[in-house]
């Protein structure tokens, strides 16, 4: 414990469920599991734009202020799906900004996101201000 710099992740979806579990996850550990294991982080999923989307965020806030009550950092997979949102709209370059935009509001200390798309699902940017990768990326960073 304490040697090699351990994120434990908390929640975890099931791909054997019968139904479609694609945006909801169940919380499979702790942040006490995480001390125990010497953990320096714990890292959890949220699904902006899902049915399940502000119960993953309380729960992900609960978690959070748990963590760093014990000096954890954490770390939040913000991948945005639901039916308010179209398939290539899970990686457009506005929404994933808003998905690291509500990763960092909730407390994230590493926000991790899809690489953004040139598409835009529902903001007007100026194109010339995503048309390169490193553009889209400095976007998202500034949300």
């Amino acid at each position: 414990a304490g040697m090699l710099p351990l994120i434990l992740k908390l929640n975890s979806s099931n791909s054997l469920h019968s139904k479609d579990l694609t945006s909801d996850q169940a919380i499979t550990s702790s942040v006490k599991d995480a001390l125990r294991l010497g953990c320096l982080a714990v890292g959890f999923t949220i699904y902006p734009g899902s049915a399940k989307c502000f119960d993953m965020m309380e729960e992900a806030r609960g978690i959070i202020a748990e963590a760093k009550s014990y000096g954890l950092a954490v770390v939040l997979w913000s991948y945005p799906r639901g039916e308010g949102i179209s398939k290539e709209g899970e990686t457009a370059v506005d929404v994933i900004a808003y998905a690291a935009h509500m990763a960092a509001l909730l407390g994230a200390n590493i926000i991790k996101v899809k690489l953004p798309t040139k598409y835009l699902e529902r903001e007007k940017i100026e194109t010339e201000n995503i048309e390169s990768l490193s553009k889209r990326v400095e976007y998202v960073k500034r949300s």
